[in-house]
């Protein structure tokens, strides 16, 4: 801390107070749980990353329950845990990423939306505890993501041999027998600066320079299955701060303790220089989509499936909507899900719900529940061609009723 300016050292301690809240907190933050293990893994430079594993629970049968107000088929149909899970049994994984500008924030916000994602999927979930400024420089925070993604799928890295390990070392506690990473199922989800991180992810980009060279996706190109991406207002764009920014209609100047004391406008520069913001990894979204050339393995990964949550309210809604035609442009939109949520703003899905209004609160859970459908889709086959047979049947009764009008239209002209 000292070695950084006094104005910097001081903001950067303000923003990390809520750091000192010990984690048995989650228990009331989190109530349903499960509650995390935590634990850290080797990266490189000797560096160690502090990740928040959420493994499920040994049974929960809410999967299997139908509800009394018309829970739908689809939804009583998912694969329920097996309470008896053998131990070749293999489980998804779901990487997430906090937001904060990659000068603030900590796993332990992102709490209660990866526990319900580990209970409803039944997956293990990583919230991981990446790099921030000023203690850390652009790209660290890439460096941890890309490190956490090869702990799960690359055998050959210490990371995934003491990532196996802390998990079956909390399950022999709990006296359950041990289950596998199915390294064939990975899903990413990220918030704001997170979702910055988990487009990174899903993207190669050539003579990067930021490193002077290639620098490609630690998702191998040729990777079996879809990958679904659940960017929740992602910063697309980093040349401007967000004092900077164009701000939609409606979206009251900030206030508060981060406007009036500066603190993005001091901190959010020492993690990424003005000199580096446009380049393609600090602004994924200035990044080409599909290659140049027939054939690289340049752009966004050929198995990305994204879904994106924009609120009505946030200054990075303008840059996500050039990043949508840009998407469409170049030949991906049937990869993407938009979902426009109006009446809220940035981050509001993580506020504390004694901040929010009811209706914030739902909406909140509406989009929860679409992201882990959306997920869900992919990574179970039965649960896509269900949906597939879904939206053919009301296109069949769509057109059925368009026609069944048209003939009482020509009925009636011809009385």
């Amino acid at each position: 801390m000292f070695s950084h300016p006094f104005g910097i050292a001081w903001r950067k301690a303000l923003v990390s107070i809520p750091r000192l809240v010990p984690d048995f907190v989650l228990h009331f933050t989190n109530p349903e749980g499960p509650q995390p293990v935590v634990f850290d893994l080797p990266s490189r430079d000797a560096h160690m990353i502090p990740v928040y594993v959420f493994i499920p629970p040994a049974y929960n049968p809410h999967n299997r329950r139908l509800q009394s107000q018309g829970t739908h088929l689809k939804e009583a149909l998912r694969p329920s845990p097996n309470p008896n899970p053998e131990t070749d049994e293999k489980l998804p994984v779901l990487i997430d990423f906090h937001g904060g500008g990659f000068v603030l924030g900590s796993p332990q916000e992102q709490a209660p939306f990866c526990a319900q994602m580990c209970r409803e999927l039944n997956c293990v979930v990583i919230s991981v505890d990446y790099r921030l400024g000023p203690y850390a420089q652009y790209p660290a925070a890439i460096y941890d993501a890309e490190d956490v993604v090869r702990a799960v799928t690359k055998p050959s890295t210490q990371a995934y041999k003491t990532l196996r390990q802390g998990i079956r070392q909390h399950l022999e506690k709990e006296g359950r027998p041990p289950f596998g990473l199915d390294e064939t199922r990975i899903a990413l989800s990220g918030f704001s600066s997170g979702g910055n991180l988990v487009l990174n992810l899903a993207l190669s980009v050539k003579d990067d320079p930021t490193i002077q060279q290639d620098w490609p996706s630690p998702l191998p190109w040729e990777f079996e299955n879809d990958i679904p991406l659940l960017l929740f207002y992602p910063s697309f764009d980093a040349r401007l701060l967000p004092h900077e920014r164009p701000r939609p209609d409606g979206l009251a100047a900030p206030t508060g303790i981060i406007e009036r004391w500066q603190i993005e406008k001091e901190l959010m520069p020492t993690y990424l220089p003005v000199e580096c913001r446009d380049h393609p990894r600090a602004s994924p979204g200035l990044a080409d989509i599909r290659p140049k050339h027939a054939g690289d393995h340049v752009g966004l990964h050929p198995k990305a499936k994204m879904w994106l949550l924009l609120p009505q309210y946030d200054s990075l809604h303008g840059q996500s909507l050039e990043w949508i035609e840009k998407v469409k442009n170049e030949g991906r939109s049937a990869d993407l899900t938009v979902e426009h949520v109006k009446g809220v703003v940035h981050g509001w899905t993580q506020f504390p719900d004694a901040w929010i209004s009811e209706e914030h609160r739902r909406l909140e859970a509406e989009a929860f529940r679409e992201a882990r459908s959306f997920v869900d889709m992919y990574w179970n086959p039965e649960v896509k061609e269900m949906a597939t047979g879904e939206s053919q049947s009301q296109s069949i009764n769509q057109n059925e009723s368009q026609s069944q009008s048209r003939t009482q239209s020509q009925s009636q002209s011809q009385t």
